[in-house]
């Protein structure tokens, strides 16, 4: 969340509290307590939003590189196999095929990588029991395939992990928005005869309604327009 969100539920817990501290005010108010039940939903799903929006890619690119490592180390086994099997039969063709080295494996694009596997894949199905000479196994030439379709997995994992950030981003902002706007439009209506028969609960539920702008560990109350800083 930005710093702006932060302060800005931090301020609305505030108001959720002030009410906690003064439960009388709901006592004979149901309007009023129906639009604080509905401002608790809203900050219980703003900070289920949060959840999702703070989780980061970062733990699933680190284990796509391990995976990326694994299968190119599989396919460099094949590849030396199926290498020593073409010169042992003199096949100049297969030779040529198998001619690739690890740099340019790790230089391939994700999609070119998996093609390029495959075509190794295919490579050792056809001469599996020649390869075994050239301690190539069977489970050798199947990590292949396993290894390759984890990998190819990845990219839409990340994809999807990033676009439920976003997604979480838009909506704590929609949310953020609704409950804000039922302060102003709402619990500031509703409050506003205590200003005459109340005076000092009524600045108790303005100071709960102002936004603390906070930056680098510290705390400054700043006015954001609306009345004594409320927003």
């Amino acid at each position: 969340m930005t710093r702006k969100a932060i302060n800005l539920l931090n301020m609305l817990k505030s108001v959720v509290q002030f009410y906690t501290e003064n439960p009388t005010i709901l006592t004979d108010k149901p309007a009023i307590k129906a639009a604080v039940d509905k401002l608790k939903a809203l900050i219980s799903e703003i900070e289920a939003l949060e959840k999702t929006q703070a989780v980061g890619t970062k733990t699933d690119t680190a284990l796509k590189g391990e995976t990326k490592t694994a299968l190119i180390q599989a396919a460099l086994k094949v590849l030396a196999g199926i290498t020593a099997h073409a010169a042992a039969t003199n096949d100049t063709r297969l030779k040529m095929e198998a001619d690739i080295t690890e740099y340019e494996l790790k230089k391939m694009r994700d999609n070119n990588l998996i093609l390029e596997i495959r075509s190794i894949y295919d490579m050792a199905t056809e001469i599996a029991p020649e390869l075994k000479v050239w301690e190539v196994e069977q489970a050798d030439i199947d990590a292949l395939d396993t290894n390759s379709a984890a990998f190819d997995a990845k990219d839409p994992a990340i994809k999807n992990l990033k676009a439920r950030s976003v997604q979480a981003t838009a909506d704590i902002k929609s949310k953020s928005d609704e409950a804000n706007n039922l302060c102003k439009d709402s619990l500031d209506a509703m409050m506003l005869p205590f200003k005459m028969s109340n005076p000092t609960l009524y600045g108790h539920y303005q100071n709960a309604r102002t936004v603390i702008n906070t930056a680098g560990g510290h705390s400054k109350p700043k006015a954001n327009g609306g009345m004594n800083g409320k927003v």
